[in-house]
């Protein structure tokens, strides 16, 4: 049995057992199953269960320790090894956030820029900016770059807990339920483990969110003017936000103000650090619509290569629908193959699939609870959750190929709902919670093995994460030599990883040389762009020095070529190395 049917199968079982922990228990309300209560075995059970339940609402600050240590258990883990490699937009990531620590420029050279060009199409500045802080304390490492995914995980939790805790102050275990699920959820380990500069997004809204509903709550002008920084810091984490910010809190306002929970002087005192902190990326979106020209001074607004506003329309909605179910199991596979693989995996989803009807239960109970609200001028915080999850929503349908990733804000309000449908289901049977958590914990066992013991092998060789090309460079590296090294058609952007291992400092590369053909690189790094070993091509490399050594796309043609002229292979995956 392969493991993806295993998986599959096991899945399949924990749903069906639930729905009939369910089905059996509707009935025991309605019939006095009195020699079934009776039996031994179900007496044990129900005594155990009901003694788990009372210790967890008894040890309430235990529970939440034991869970917090966990998130950070399932974040640090393994997290040099878990993923292998790096994805294409974290090596560019790390190199920009390697040379500002070293040299306050980015690999353009460009003094501190509010918005980073990375391979042209731009990308956001905070998650690289963290990441210089800790290179330069700690130095570069993989972990070192994926350091602020992890504390940012744990500042979500933190943040979930104070926001949850003293909302439901009457109902702990929606509490320690919302926590169990984000430490156990394979969504939130995964893009925790990785640099990925718009995951960053879900933390810093959720943050935002945390301190304006204190604000809310204790009437304080303080809180809400660190809610508008927070929200203002919120728009350097991912461009979306640029959308998905100001309807969020167009939203939300005009329902606090409605509800008498929030006044004008509140909403000024919140926008005015928003719109400070909007200024650099307004005057970043007027550069690239050729409005206003470049600026370079002690930080930097630049021009990018090519600027990506036209990929957001109304053209986009029937064609993004897919993201609704992607949200819940994985990334389209017609649109992105498997190349996504790293934002989930088949076998679980994001959230599990068994937690899929609880969601729905969830979202029907809350836009009830909204439209009753919303009539009665009343507060309720299921309409925050309910406009933050909209708004994220409305946004993928309309920017061009929404995927998991660029949906990431989306998730806390899906654990919110998620959350409800469990205490809804379990309202007349508190004793079902606990096999609800068995649920969640089975899976993650699988989960959890599955992605620290597999996950590396049948990841290897996508479009743009690289593994194998990464080892194939290291390999050379250490070969201590002063040969050529030719590369064909590899990884995507594969200069950067060069960049990135040997550390060349930004000021002797040069990006134009790299594009170019047969153009020497920084060190002894020389490109082409052929899909096809030509023989020309390589008596022209031969011709400056006989002694080269290959980097190139594993092909049994290219092995008996390069073996026929007396070369040695190495093999790392679908990346050869040829060597005299």
């Amino acid at each position: 049995m392969s493991d993806k049917l295993f998986y599959g199968i096991a899945n399949i079982f924990f749903l069906v057992a639930f729905i009939a922990v369910i089905k059996i228990q509707r009935l025991s309300l309605k019939y006095p199953f009195k020699n079934i209560k009776n039996h031994w075995l179900i007496k044990r059970l129900y005594n155990y269960g009901k003694r788990s339940y009372s210790i967890c609402a008894g040890q309430f600050n235990f529970a939440i320790a034991f869970l917090f240590l966990l998130a950070v258990f399932t974040s640090v883990y393994k997290l040099g090894e878990v993923p292998y490699g790096l994805h294409v937009d974290e090596a560019g990531m790390a190199y920009d956030a390697l040379s500002l620590a070293k040299y306050g420029v980015d690999r353009y050279l460009n003094p501190y820029p509010v918005y980073f060009i990375n391979f042209g199409g731009g990308q956001s500045a905070m998650y690289t900016y963290l990441a210089a802080f800790f290179i330069k304390i700690f130095g570069y490492s993989v972990i070192c770059v994926r350091l602020p995914a992890v504390l940012f995980r744990l500042i979500t939790f933190g943040a979930i807990y104070y926001t949850i805790r003293r909302e439901y102050k009457d109902i702990p275990v929606k509490t320690l339920l919302f926590l169990l699920i984000f430490a156990v959820c394979p969504y939130f380990i995964m893009q925790s483990r990785w640099g990925l500069d718009c995951n960053l997004l879900v933390g810093f809204l959720t943050l935002s969110v945390c301190v304006l509903m204190s604000a809310v709550r204790h009437n304080s002008k303080i809180l809400y003017l660190v809610s508008g920084i927070s929200f203002g810091l919120s728009l350097y984490t991912y461009a979306l936000s640029y959308i998905i910010i100001p309807f969020f809190l167009l939203l939300t306002f005009s329902y606090l103000i409605l509800a008498k929970r929030m006044k004008m002087i509140h909403v000024l005192i919140t926008v005015i650090p928003i719109c400070v902190f909007s200024i650099p990326l307004i005057a970043m979106i007027l550069v690239n619509m050729g409005i206003i020209a470049e600026y370079r001074g002690l930080f930097t607004i630049p021009k990018l290569h090519f600027y990506r506003g036209g990929e957001i329309s109304l053209k986009n909605i029937p064609h993004n629908l897919y993201i609704i179910l992607s949200l819940f199991s994985f990334d389209n596979p017609v649109i992105f193959g498997r190349q996504l693989l790293y934002n989930a995996l088949s076998y679980f989803g994001t959230v599990y699939y068994f937690s899929v009807p609880l969601f729905v239960v969830g979202v029907v109970s809350s836009f009830k609870t909204c439209f009753r609200s919303i009539k009665n001028r009343e507060y309720s915080i299921k309409i925050i959750f309910i406009t933050w999850f909209l708004c994220v929503l409305a946004c993928e349908f309309l920017i061009f190929a929404p995927n998991i990733n660029k949906a990431n804000a989306a998730f806390i309000p899906i654990l919110f709902f998620i959350v409800e449908g469990i205490v809804i289901i379990t309202k007349n049977a508190k004793m079902m919670i606990i096999g609800i958590v068995i649920l969640y914990l089975l899976n993650f066992s699988l989960f959890f093995n599955y992605y620290f013991n597999q996950y590396n092998s049948d990841s290897r060789g996508l479009s743009f994460f690289a593994t194998d090309f990464i080892d194939a460079i290291r390999y050379v590296k250490n070969l201590n030599s002063d040969k050529n090294i030719i590369l064909y058609d590899l990884t995507s952007e594969p200069y950067i990883y060069i960049l990135l291992e040997n550390q060349v400092p930004p000021y002797k590369f040069r990006k134009n040389d790299i594009e170019t053909i047969f153009n020497k690189c920084p060190q002894t790094y020389k490109f082409a762009s052929a899909i096809e070993i030509e023989s020309d091509s390589l008596h022209l490399y031969q011709s400056e020095k006989s002694d080269s050594v290959y980097i190139v796309s594993s092909s049994t043609h290219w092995e008996q070529w390069f073996k026929s002229k007396g070369y040695n292979n190495i093999t790392y995956g679908n990346i050869s190395v040829f060597n005299k």
